[in-house]
């Protein structure tokens, strides 16, 4: 096999909603190099959700990257599995040294690498933008490429299967949720996901359950034939029980829906649902790609400014709420109001 014709290969190590911004990267590259990218991250929620990116060929997971490399056999099976690949483009969408240090142990060259340490986040740039700007560059070992780098941005949409759509109907129907409007609610993420006191003052994403109890009832006013679905993982489900209790009767049309929702129905939901209200975290950037009218609060962190971090839509309008203080670095300072207005502008209610 010919260098030009190894399928490039992508390294990112990303969180969920990291890898929902990884699709339009890998499209872009797939197209570069006319072929489906080979794809090295980690994570439970990467291979359904890469299984369903027809620009992914083959995909390799590590079990962890920052153990040492003697005591972490999948670290030792990637550097054999690179050894035994041709010589292709390599794309580093990591700042640290470890991937880096994995490709020279494989012996793979630096005329073939291109890394995110090689170009700094510009002032006001988009993440997104940031790594385009990676996925638009040519190894040196393969200088006849660059001029396929002015290929247009493609959607970060992932491609679901009829499979995928079904599964999403019989769930539905047998929770009982068909009828009317979808509007789910996205109340935890990665940190409420770990467990402890989710009040914590690390947890600036934690918005109350009060608060999100007057917005679930404005919904239900607001839209009396809808269902009102609270998302999330298995570990929030007593978040989602705790929102639930501080509603008024009856709550037959409010589902907590943790435990049910893989990544394929995840994402099958957010396809067909009429719209989230969600803190910023992954599903919030799902939910964006696959079109689902989106209002996402956001702290006034400095490090972590809207415009550098808001879910990118393809379809889909999205709407950021924030507190009015920017020295507020948590969601205390947003009102149930702010989210209710915010919801009703975006869907023209």
């Amino acid at each position: 096999m010919s260098p030009a014709s190894t399928p490039p290969l992508v390294v990112r190590f990303g969180a969920f909603g990291d890898m929902v911004l990884m699709i339009p990267i890998l499209k872009l590259l797939a197209a570069r190099f006319g072929q489906p990218c080979d794809v090295v991250s980690s994570g439970p929620w990467t291979d359904p959700l890469l299984q369903r990116v027809p620009a992914v060929g083959q995909r390799f997971y590590l079990t962890s990257r920052r153990a040492p490399y003697w005591f972490n056999r999948s670290q030792r099976e990637l550097v054999a599995w690179l050894r035994r690949r041709p010589p292709g483009p390599v794309f580093v969408f990591e700042p640290d040294e470890k991937p880096l240090w994995l490709l020279r142990r494989a012996g793979i060259g630096a005329g073939w690498i291109c890394t995110l340490r090689d170009f700094p986040r510009q002032p006001a740039e988009h993440i997104l933008a940031h790594m385009l700007r990676l996925a638009r560059a040519t190894p040196a070992a393969l200088p006849t490429y660059a001029e396929t780098a002015n290929l247009p941005a493609p959607d970060a949409r992932p491609t679901l299967t009829d499979e995928d759509r079904r599964d999403c109907s019989d769930w539905l129907a047998r929770r009982g949720l068909v009828g009317g409007p979808l509007v789910l609610i996205q109340a935890g993420n990665k940190k409420t996901m770990k467990g402890g006191n989710r009040r914590r003052a690390t947890n600036v994403a934690y918005w109350p359950e009060a608060n999100w109890a007057q917005v679930i009832n404005a919904v239900r006013e607001r839209l009396p034939d809808s269902f009102v679905i609270l998302c999330g993982a298995p570990s929030e489900r007593p978040l989602a029980e705790d929102i639930v209790a501080l509603l008024p009767a009856p709550r037959d049309r409010v589902a907590i829906a943790t435990d049910d929702l893989p990544i394929p129905r995840l994402l099958a939901l957010q396809e067909r649902a009429h719209s989230l209200l969600s803190v910023d975290t992954g599903p919030a950037h799902s939910a964006a790609a696959m079109g689902c009218p989106l209002v996402v609060m956001f702290t006034r962190h400095p490090a972590k400014s809207v415009d550098l971090y808001a879910p990118v839509p393809t379809t889909a309008p999205v709407k950021i709420v924030q507190t009015e203080t920017r020295d507020d670095l948590t969601l205390a300072g947003i009102a149930p109001a702010q989210l209710i207005a915010a919801w009703r502008e975006l869907v023209r209610l």
